[in-house]
């Protein structure tokens, strides 16, 4: 019987080792997917729900914010516990808090009920960008970890995508209570698999724990400060997109609500597009702090051209489109950014911090934006949103002036 040669066997090994990683990233990735997927999965409801209870949007609000509350500003602590425990266990015990409340939102009567219970979920949803990107950088090959980041990220729009009619449809074929028990439910299996699957899910606990700084001081380092101000300033960049474009194409054109509203289609489809090209274009590239540059200079001279008024609002639809897909591209090549910049210590925490800059610019943003359109300056929304992300690029040669 013929015996394999090195060559096969080195082969065999490439393959399997190529297959946990594909199951490593479909496990985590998923459980990502259904984390953003929970984000949305109330707000499709509200209608229902303020007929049944009979509460009113206000109150329906106060619910959103306390889930989003905890989910923001536990990042960081919750990056410093996957350091401290490891990511395995934080990841599993996130995913079953953030299901749980899920389900038993849909067999309670109270509001107050309700908003404990979100509150326990967004405690939660915090969970997954440390531990997540901690188990990626430990279980993917150095070579394939831009496409591992690319694909974490998209099955994570995937869900805000899929979240509003999947809501809609399992309300419509059975009622709002049962879709929260059936997506918590799914959240729950997940959580199960996890666990099952605990040999595959590696954190390397011990080796970053004794690998260098303590995640605090890691925090006051110079490049991850740098890169939380990247992150702040173009998610800022997007704040002004996401709620304020509509309203401002809507003045500057004179065009019908609907139609201005296929603008932020456009520019979330595009964004999501470009995520995974990303990921393939951070593994070849030698040089991220250039992709971060190029990509963002992209996104100023879109949007700008956008905000204009002096074009078709067909051309301002593509610029606003190659903005959102220049945007897409660049999340990899920042993740491994931050990934270099941990080393091999504290990478939960690194991604935690970074994470909360973005939700940083999400929620501040928004305030200037909204006073621009009081003050009569629909063009301005665009002129702010292209100096937020001129900003970004400032943290990017501040970074590159500190290795040099």
């Amino acid at each position: 019987m013929r015996q394999p040669n090195a060559g096969e066997g080195l082969m065999a090994a490439s393959g399997a080792v190529m297959r946990r990683e594909i199951k490593v990233i479909g496990l985590v990735g998923f459980a990502h997917h259904l984390s953003h997927l929970y984000q949305l999965a109330l707000p499709p409801l509200f209608t229902l729900i303020r007929a049944d209870l009979d509460i009113s949007f206000l109150e329906l609000g106060l619910i959103m914010t306390v889930f989003y509350l905890p989910t923001g500003v536990l990042q960081t602590p919750m990056g410093l516990l996957v350091d401290r425990i490891g990511a395995r266990r934080v990841l599993i015990g996130g995913m079953f808090m953030s299901a749980a409340p899920l389900m038993l939102m849909g067999m309670v009567e109270s509001l107050w009920s309700i908003v404990a219970l979100f509150l326990l979920s967004g405690i939660g949803n915090s969970v997954f960008h440390p531990a997540d990107y901690t188990i990626l950088n430990a279980s993917i090959g150095e070579t394939r970890l831009g496409r591992a980041f690319s694909l974490h990220t998209f099955g994570g729009l995937a869900g805000f995508a899929v979240a509003p009619p999947l809501m809609l449809l399992l309300a419509s074929l059975f009622d709002w209570r049962s879709a929260l028990v059936i997506v918590g439910a799914v959240g729950i299996a997940t959580g199960v698999v996890m666990v099952l699957s605990h040999g595959l899910l590696r954190d390397d606990a011990e080796r970053r724990k004794n690998a260098g700084m303590p995640g605090w001081r890691q925090l006051l380092s110079r490049p991850l400060i740098l890169m939380f101000l990247f992150t702040t300033f173009s998610s800022a960049t997007s704040a002004g997109i996401y709620n304020f474009s509509i309203a401002a194409f809507v003045d500057i054109y004179g065009i019908e609500l609907a139609l201005a509203s296929s603008s932020l289609t456009v520019f979330v489809v595009m964004s999501a597009t470009g995520v995974l090209p990303g990921g393939m274009l951070a593994d070849k590239a030698g040089r991220h702090d250039l992709v971060l540059v190029v990509c963002t200079t992209i996104v100023i001279a879109c949007i700008l051209l956008a905000g204009w008024g002096a074009l078709p609002f067909w051309l301002a639809l593509g610029a606003l489109g190659l903005a959102g897909l220049a945007r897409g591209i660049v999340n990899a090549s920042r993740d491994l950014m931050v990934r270099h910049i941990a080393g091999g210590a504290s990478v939960g925490t690194a991604f935690a911090f970074v994470t909360t800059g973005f939700m940083v610019g999400l929620s501040a943003a928004p305030v200037f934006y909204g006073w621009l359109m009081d003050s009569g300056q629909p063009h301005a929304v665009f002129w702010a949103a292209a100096g937020f992300s001129l900003l970004a690029i400032g943290t990017v040669f501040l970074s590159r002036e500190r290795s040099r």
